[in-house]
C-alpha cells in the first residue's frame, strides 16, 4: 500500500482497495481499468485532475461492501458528520416485532433527558447519555431491517 495522508481522498481510495482483501492488480481486472490507473488514483497527488472515478468507486463497493466503509468515512466526514454502520442484530427477526424495543427504549432514552435537565447532575447526565445510545441503537437496528429489505444492509 502507498504512503498515504490520513483524511485524503486517495487515501480513502486505497484504503476501500486494501479492504477488498485482493491484489491490486487483481482489483484493476475487477474494474476493467489497468493497474497502473489504479494505482495513479491511489497516489498521494493533488496537482492533478481525475483519480479513481466515483462510478468504479461505487462498483468496486457493491462487490465488497466492507470497501464501501472506508470510502463512507471520509465523505461522511467531508460533510461534517460520521459514519454510522447498521447492522441487524441476530435477536431481531421482525420489523414488527421490533417495534415495541424502539419504543421502550427511546421512552426510557425521552425520561433520563427530562431528569438530565431537572437535575444537572453528571450522573443524571452519564445516565442519559446511555440511554440515549441504547435507543439509538434500537433504532439503527430497525433501519438495519428496513435496509435490509431492500438489499443495502
Amino acid at each position: 500500500m502507498r504512503a498515504q495522508i490520513y483524511g485524503t481522498i486517495q487515501n480513502a481510495v486505497c484504503a476501500a482497495v486494501e479492504a477488498t482483501g485482493k491484489r491490486h492488480q487483481d482489483v484493476a481486472a475487477f474494474l476493467g481499468i489497468r493497474g497502473s490507473t489504479l494505482s495513479y488514483g491511489m497516489e498521494d497527488n493533488e496537482d492533478r485532475p481525475g483519480g479513481l472515478g466515483v462510478n468504479y468507486l461505487d462498483r468496486l463497493a457493491m462487490d465488497c461492501p466492507e470497501a464501501a466503509i472506508p470510502l463512507a468515512q471520509h465523505f461522511a466526514g467531508r460533510a461534517g458528520g460520521v459514519f454510522q454502520p447498521v447492522e441487524v442484530t441476530e435477536n431481531v427477526t421482525s420489523l414488527f416485532s421490533h417495534c415495541s424495543h424502539v419504543a421502550k427504549e427511546n421512552g426510557e432514552a425521552l425520561s433520563s433527558i427530562v431528569q438530565a435537565a431537572v437535575n444537572a447532575s453528571p450522573k443524571s447526565d452519564q445516565e442519559a447519555v446511555r440511554e440515549i445510545d441504547e435507543a439509538v441503537a434500537m433504532l439503527l437496528a430497525a433501519k438495519g431491517i428496513i435496509l435490509s429489505r431492500r438489499g443495502a444492509a
